[in-house]
């Protein structure tokens, strides 16, 4: 359980939101579900967008920047769960966000 002060969220970040340009970020779009709430919504990106070596680097980051410990992360994992579950049950129209979220599944698995 979050017990910190509520932050500004994205709310909905996964790599359909996220533009790259030579591998690196360039922007975030679509602020359309812009919240606040626990941090880890937002770190559910780590299983929906990287693969292992991705995602240990983007921990390194948030961790060396003070941001994160070991509850936070599982918050997060919790959160990839979620959303990859809703992409699954709710993208028959949509092939990318199904794919997603079985990247995500795949990633959630492989982190057992």
């Amino acid at each position: 359980m979050f017990r910190g002060p509520a932050m500004w969220l994205h709310g909905d970040l996964h790599p359909g939101n996220m533009l790259c340009a030579g591998g690196a970020l360039t922007a975030v779009v679509d602020f359309g579900d812009l919240c606040r709430g626990d941090p880890a919504t937002d770190l559910a990106t780590a299983w929906l967008t990287f693969g292992p070596s991705g995602r240990a680097v983007f921990r390194a980051s948030v961790d060396a920047a003070g941001r994160g410990d070991d509850a936070l992360w599982l918050r997060a994992q919790g959160w990839a769960v979620n959303l990859a579950t809703a992409m699954l049950a709710h993208s028959d129209d949509n092939p990318a966000m199904y794919a997603v979220g079985r990247h995500a599944v795949a990633q959630l698995l492989g982190d057992r």
